[in-house]
């Protein structure tokens, strides 16, 4: 649906960035198009289903509009979810999710959080809050979506929960050699997302292009390069977009000034690839945490990282390090810092408080915060500063 206060932001925008005004024109023509292709395939199921001519398949769409429906009414009768929580997702869509107070609570008594044969397929690890949606992306740049009550509570210490009703994994229709790549957790979505692959490929998609997408079953994101599967989406309504790769290196240029058909962000060796995308506020003072897998952090002010008018171009070195897990944008020293969260090959979990990041003026190894031994972090998260008890 396109809402009037689209229509208005839209107006607002094109006077205010006449250079977005044949993007926005551009989207909304594919948003239109869209909308007439829909209607035109609800009325054929419309007839269709009054001939009672209705597919096997319809069974299984049925089923899952019924969980759907189910998350919502829990969503109203207040039985979600109360506070953040660790989620926690395998390549082919296996989920769960552990409130924040009892992730805090395995870390103190070193309890493994998931098994080693379940920790085998995790792909991504986030925090969530109880009304957060969470965004999907798989390898062939499909989107999917997730509500948090639709993700089962977690039995710490074994493998992946089961899912009511099903025997096998609820890979939610993914394909043979499919795969989940990138799940961020949604609150208030932006008007615009900005999408990263493996390789460093960059597009922009309206909120409401992303939401159809999703809906059809279409790629969000198809890069030109090959076997480059989605990695990152970021929050891209404006500021500047920063890439951090598993080498160190890391680029930074304007959301704006990604071209309406995507663009290479960066130039890559061929062994090395993107990790981490973060929006950065144009003017506003904020730091940049790096954290490896062998439990070293850097803290670089934003302000160093000298944004480029464009994307492309080889990236320069942040940190000295070949095993680059995530980076998160962070309040300068002095202000309430949020946690940085390992979960390592065994399942455990430790929290370090972003203070004990020092800041560093130059690349370098950068300060070790855990000793992790040869237990080395699958998974790096950032928990904000407002995300319940240190």
């Amino acid at each position: 649906m396109i809402r009037k206060s689209d229509v208005q932001w839209w107006v607002l925008e094109v006077k205010e960035h006449p250079e977005a005004a044949s993007r926005i024109v551009e989207e909304l023509a594919g948003r239109l198009a869209e909308v007439d292709a829909e209607n035109e395939r609800l009325r054929d199921e419309v007839a269709r289903l009054q001939r009672g001519a209705s597919a096997p398949a319809d069974g299984a769409r049925v089923r899952a509009l019924r969980r759907r429906v189910a998350a919502l009414q829990r969503l109203l009768e207040d039985e979600a979810p109360t506070e953040p929580a660790l989620v926690l997702l395998s390549g082919r869509l296996r989920a769960a999710r552990l409130p924040l107070s009892r992730g805090e609570r395995l870390a103190r008594e070193g309890r493994p959080l998931l098994s080693r044969r379940a920790l085998l397929g995790l792909r991504c690890l986030l925090l969530a809050r109880p009304r957060d949606q969470v965004l999907l992306l798989t390898g062939r740049g499909r989107g999917l979506r997730l509500l948090l009550p639709d993700v089962p509570a977690l039995v710490e210490g074994v493998d992946w929960p089961a899912v009511e009703g099903q025997d096998q994994d609820p890979d939610h229709g993914l394909e043979e050699g499919e795969r989940l790549t990138a799940a961020a957790a949604v609150g208030e979505p932006p008007r615009f997302w900005t999408l990263v692959t493996r390789r460093g490929y960059v597009r922009q998609l309206l909120h409401i292009r992303l939401e159809r997408r999703v809906a059809q079953g279409e790629p969000a994101i198809e890069s030109p390069l090959h076997n480059d599967g989605p990695v990152a989406l970021v929050d891209g309504d404006g500021g500047d977009l920063l890439l951090v790769t598993r080498w160190g290196k890391g680029v930074r240029f304007p959301h704006r000034a990604i071209p309406g058909q995507g663009a290479v962000g960066l130039e890559l060796e061929p062994d090395d690839q993107v990790v981490a995308a973060l929006s950065l506020p144009s003017h506003a003072q904020t730091d940049v945490l790096v954290v490896t897998a062998a439990g070293y952090a850097m803290r670089r002010q934003a302000a160093q990282l000298q944004a480029r008018s464009s994307p492309g171009g080889a990236g320069r070195t942040l940190i000295q390090a070949y095993d680059v897990v995530g980076a998160f944008p962070c309040r300068p020293r002095g202000e309430p810092q949020g946690r940085l969260l390992f979960l390592t090959y065994a399942g455990q979990l430790a929290f370090v408080p972003a203070e004990e990041v020092p800041l560093h003026t130059r690349a370098g190894k950068g300060t070790q915060v855990r000793d992790l031994g040869r237990d080395q972090a699958l998974a790096v998260a950032w928990v904000a500063a407002d995300l319940g008890p240190r």
